[in-house]
C-alpha cells in the first residue's frame, strides 16, 4: 500500500504542475484591449495601519489614471489623522479597517454612491492607459513591482506573469476567474444583491467569487495591469502565501456545492498543495518509489517551466531562470508552512489575518522554522535512493532560503 501512497502522491502534484502549463500556454498572446469609460465609479481602499506616504502615492495614481467620482480610504482610528492629512481633500476617508478588511470594504459600500465600484489594496494602483471592460463582476491582471531587493524584483516578476497565466490563461480555457481584491470590479448593485463582502473569512476575495459563481455569475478580465507591491523578504512572502492558502481552503468548505459543477476550481484553489505533495511523497518513499512517478513528476514541472518562459516572451515579461529559481526554492521551503495553513483551515482553527507590511513599515522578519527541518530531507534517500532527487530539491531550497534569511539578518543588525 505505502508504495502506491508515494506514486499517487506524486502523481498529484504532477497534474497540478501539467495544469499550471495549460494556463501558461492558454495565456500565451496578449489580449487586444477594449475600452469602457465609466459614467459612475467608486474606488475602495481598505488601509489598516499602512504606510501614509504610500498610500498617498497610490491613492494620487489611482485618481489620476480612472478619474472616479468618488474615493473611499477606510483607515484606523490610530492611523486616521496622519492618513488623513497625507490624502488630497476630496478623498472621503473613515475608520472601520481596524475591524477586518470585509468589515471595512462594507463600511464603504454603504457609502457609495456610484453604480460600479474598484478596490485597491494600499499599495496597488492601475498602470498608465489602464483600460477597463464593460462587466458587472471583473478581475484586473497584476503587474509585480518592487523598490527593494533582488529578491523582490524576482517576486514582482513571477507575480507579473503567474496573474498572467492564472487570470487571464485560465479565462481563454473557459475556467471560472477568481478575481484577486486588488483590481477587482464589480457593478454595486450586484455587490449588494450576493450579500456584500463576506466577514469572517480571510480571503473575502475568493468567497466573493464562489458566492458568484454559486448565483450563475462568472468573472470578465479587465485587459490591464494593477502594480502591486511585491512581498520584500521570505517572511512577508511566507506570511501572505500561507494566509492565501488558508483562505482558500476556507472558501472551499463554504462554497461546496459551487465546486462540484467545477473541479478545475477546486485544483486552482488548492494549487499551493503542489509545494507539500512531493515532501509527503519523499517521507513516504523509504517504503518504495516508483521511478515511473518522478520521470513523469520532472516531465510536469519541466512542461510548465517550458510554457511559463514562452508566455513571458509573449507578454515581454522578464523572468530570468534565476527568478524562477528564487521563486521555486521559496515555495518548496514554505511547504510544511502552507500545510499547517490548510490542514487548519480544514479542521476550522482559527488564523489570526495580518497584513503584509508595505512601504516603509516592511520589516525583514526572521521567518525560518519548519524551514530547517527540510535540510534532513537527504536522510530519507538513504533508505530509498531513487527519491533523492525529491530530497535534494527539498535540501537546496531550504539551504538556500535559510542563507538568505540568516544574511538579512545580520545586514539588519
Amino acid at each position: 500500500m505505502e508504495p502506491l501512497i508515494a506514486d499517487l502522491l506524486l502523481t498529484v502534484a504532477s497534474a497540478y504542475h501539467l495544469l499550471g502549463a495549460l494556463y501558461y500556454r492558454a495565456a500565451s498572446a496578449p489580449p487586444k484591449e477594449k475600452v469602457f469609460e465609466f459614467p459612475s465609479l467608486a474606488v475602495h481602499v481598505p488601509a489598516y495601519k499602512e504606510d501614509p506616504q504610500m498610500l498617498r502615492n497610490s491613492v494620487e495614481k489611482i485618481i489620476e489614471r480612472l478619474r472616479p467620482e468618488q474615493v473611499i480610504v477606510i483607515t484606523d482610528p490610530e492611523s486616521y489623522e496622519e492618513v488623513r492629512k497625507a490624502l488630497p481633500p476630496e478623498v472621503e476617508v473613515v475608520t472601520g479597517a481596524e475591524k477586518g478588511k470585509a468589515r471595512a470594504l462594507n463600511e464603504a459600500l454603504r457609502l457609495t454612491r456610484t453604480a460600479y465600484i474598484m478596490v485597491f489594496d494600499a499599495d496597488s494602483f492601475p498602470e498608465e492607459g489602464f483600460s477597463l471592460v464593460k462587466s458587472p463582476y471583473a478581475a484586473s491582471l497584476w503587474k509585480g513591482y518592487s523598490t527593494g531587493t533582488r529578491w523582490g524584483e524576482a517576486l514582482a516578476n513571477v507575480t507579473t506573469l503567474a496573474s498572467v497565466a492564472l487570470i487571464y490563461g485560465r479565462s481563454k480555457l473557459g475556467f471560472p476567474v477568481i478575481p484577486p481584491g486588488s483590481g477587482v470590479l464589480i457593478e454595486k448593485e450586484l455587490l449588494e444583491k450576493l450579500g456584500g463582502w463576506s466577514e469572517g473569512v480571510l480571503t473575502e476575495d475568493v468567497d466573493l467569487a464562489l458566492k458568484a459563481l454559486e448565483a450563475g455569475v462568472k468573472a470578465d478580465v479587465v485587459p490591464s495591469f494593477v502594480l502591486v507591491e511585491a512581498p520584500k523578504d521570505y517572511a512577508s512572502l511566507k506570511r501572505q502565501q500561507s494566509r492565501w492558502a488558508y483562505g482558500a481552503v476556507q472558501a472551499i468548505k463554504r462554497h461546496v456545492r459551487a465546486l462540484t459543477k467545477h473541479p478545475e476550481t477546486f485544483f486552482y484553489l488548492t494549487h499551493h498543495a503542489s509545494t507539500w505533495l512531493p515532501l509527503l511523497a519523499l517521507i513516504t518513499s523509504p517504503a518504495g518509489l516508483s521511478p515511473l512517478a518522478l520521470i513523469l513528476y520532472y516531465l510536469a514541472v519541466s512542461t510548465e517551466a517550458f510554457y511559463s518562459f514562452k508566455a513571458a516572451k509573449g507578454w515581454r515579461i522578464r523572468v530570468s531562470l534565476a527568478d524562477a529559481a528564487r521563486t521555486s526554492a521559496a515555495g518548496l521551503s514554505m511547504s510544511i508552512a502552507i500545510l499547517t495553513a490548510q490542514i487548519k483551515a480544514l479542521l476550522g482553527l482559527k488564523e489570526v489575518w495580518k497584513v503584509t507590511p508595505k512601504g516603509r513599515k516592511r520589516s525583514v522578519g526572521k521567518g525560518i522554522g519548519s524551514e530547517v527541518v527540510l535540510l534532513l530531507t537527504p536522510l530519507i534517500a538513504l533508505w530509498n535512493p531513487a527519491s533523492l532527487p525529491l530530497a535534494l530539491q527539498y535540501f537546496v531550497a531550504s539551504l538556500y532560503v535559510t542563507l538568505r534569511v540568516l544574511s538579512e539578518e545580520r545586514r539588519r543588525h
